[in-house]
Protein backbone atom coordinates (compact mmCIF):
# COMPACT_ATOMS: atom_id res chain seq x y z
CA UNK A 1 0.00 0.00 0.00
CA UNK A 2 1.29 3.22 -1.00
CA UNK A 3 0.45 6.58 1.77
CA UNK A 4 -0.21 9.32 0.08
CA UNK A 5 0.88 12.65 1.49
CA UNK A 6 -2.26 14.38 0.31
CA UNK A 7 -3.95 11.91 2.43
CA UNK A 8 -1.88 13.41 5.33
CA UNK A 9 -2.10 16.74 4.79
CA UNK A 10 -5.96 16.10 4.31
CA UNK A 11 -5.81 14.52 7.97
CA UNK A 12 -3.53 17.23 9.48
CA UNK A 13 -6.45 19.72 8.71
CA UNK A 14 -9.09 17.33 10.32
CA UNK A 15 -7.13 17.52 13.60
CA UNK A 16 -6.20 21.43 13.14
CA UNK A 17 -10.27 21.85 13.22
CA UNK A 18 -10.57 19.03 15.75
CA UNK A 19 -8.47 21.40 18.00
CA UNK A 20 -10.37 24.39 16.64
CA UNK A 21 -13.84 23.78 17.98
CA UNK A 22 -12.12 22.25 21.24
CA UNK A 23 -13.05 18.19 19.88
CA UNK A 24 -10.21 17.11 21.88
CA UNK A 25 -10.74 13.48 21.78
CA UNK A 26 -11.25 13.79 17.84
CA UNK A 27 -8.09 15.19 17.51
CA UNK A 28 -6.16 13.16 19.69
CA UNK A 29 -7.98 10.05 17.70
CA UNK A 30 -7.24 11.29 14.05
CA UNK A 31 -3.34 12.55 15.45
CA UNK A 32 -3.28 8.75 15.97
CA UNK A 33 -4.03 8.21 12.59
CA UNK A 34 -1.87 10.81 11.06
CA UNK A 35 0.88 9.92 13.35
CA UNK A 36 0.72 6.48 11.70
CA UNK A 37 0.28 7.23 8.10
CA UNK A 38 3.41 9.41 8.35
CA UNK A 39 5.38 6.80 9.42
CA UNK A 40 4.15 4.43 6.88
CA UNK A 41 5.10 7.04 4.85
CA UNK A 42 8.50 7.72 5.74
CA UNK A 43 9.06 4.37 5.67
CA UNK A 44 8.18 3.90 2.13
CA UNK A 45 9.87 7.03 0.84
CA UNK A 46 13.00 6.24 2.47
CA UNK A 47 13.28 3.17 -0.08
CA UNK A 48 13.24 5.46 -3.12
CA UNK A 49 14.81 8.33 -4.26
CA UNK A 50 14.18 11.49 -1.73
CA UNK A 51 12.55 14.52 -4.03
CA UNK A 52 13.87 18.07 -3.33
CA UNK A 53 9.60 18.77 -3.53
CA UNK A 54 9.14 16.01 -0.77
CA UNK A 55 11.73 17.53 1.46
CA UNK A 56 9.53 20.77 0.76
CA UNK A 57 6.12 19.11 1.42
CA UNK A 58 7.39 17.59 4.83
CA UNK A 59 8.66 20.68 5.94
CA UNK A 60 6.13 22.69 5.38
CA UNK A 61 4.01 19.47 7.20
CA UNK A 62 6.50 19.86 10.20
CA UNK A 63 5.72 23.80 10.26
CA UNK A 64 2.27 22.89 10.88
CA UNK A 65 2.84 19.92 13.48
CA UNK A 66 4.65 22.36 15.76
CA UNK A 67 2.34 25.53 15.09
CA UNK A 68 -0.36 22.71 16.20
CA UNK A 69 1.63 21.54 19.06
CA UNK A 70 1.93 25.64 20.29
CA UNK A 71 -2.38 25.45 19.88
CA UNK A 72 -2.80 22.59 22.13
CA UNK A 73 -0.24 23.82 24.71
CA UNK A 74 -2.02 27.32 25.09
CA UNK A 75 -5.39 25.68 25.54
CA UNK A 76 -3.91 23.48 27.96
CA UNK A 77 -2.32 26.50 30.03
CA UNK A 78 -5.82 28.10 29.67
CA UNK A 79 -7.91 25.27 31.19
CA UNK A 80 -5.55 24.45 34.06
CA UNK A 81 -5.49 28.82 34.84
CA UNK A 82 -9.32 28.92 34.44
CA UNK A 83 -9.75 25.24 36.87
CA UNK A 84 -7.13 27.22 39.53
CA UNK A 85 -9.65 30.19 39.26
CA UNK A 86 -12.76 27.97 40.22
CA UNK A 87 -10.69 26.02 42.48
CA UNK A 88 -10.07 29.07 44.60
CA UNK A 89 -13.30 30.58 44.42
CA UNK A 90 -15.13 27.47 45.38
CA UNK A 91 -12.70 27.77 48.19
CA UNK A 92 -13.30 31.26 49.09
CA UNK A 93 -17.13 30.87 49.05
CA UNK A 94 -16.67 28.05 51.19
CA UNK A 95 -14.75 29.91 53.87
CA UNK A 96 -17.44 33.05 53.92
CA UNK A 97 -20.10 30.84 54.10
CA UNK A 98 -18.66 28.57 57.06
CA UNK A 99 -18.13 32.33 58.71
CA UNK A 100 -21.20 33.49 58.09
CA UNK A 101 -22.94 30.28 59.15
CA UNK A 102 -20.29 30.06 62.44
CA UNK A 103 -20.47 34.03 62.83
CA UNK A 104 -16.76 34.04 62.40
CA UNK A 105 -13.93 35.95 60.68
CA UNK A 106 -14.04 34.46 56.79
CA UNK A 107 -9.94 32.92 56.42
CA UNK A 108 -8.02 34.73 54.04
CA UNK A 109 -7.11 33.26 51.05
CA UNK A 110 -4.25 33.49 48.63
CA UNK A 111 -5.61 36.53 46.71
CA UNK A 112 -6.37 38.34 50.11
CA UNK A 113 -2.55 38.40 51.14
Amino acid sequence: MTTNLADILEITDQVQAAIDSGEWLRARDLDVERRSLLEQFVVEQSQTDARPELRSRLAVLEQRNNHMIGEVHHHRRRVLRDASMVRTGYAAAGSYDSAALYGEEPAKTLRDT
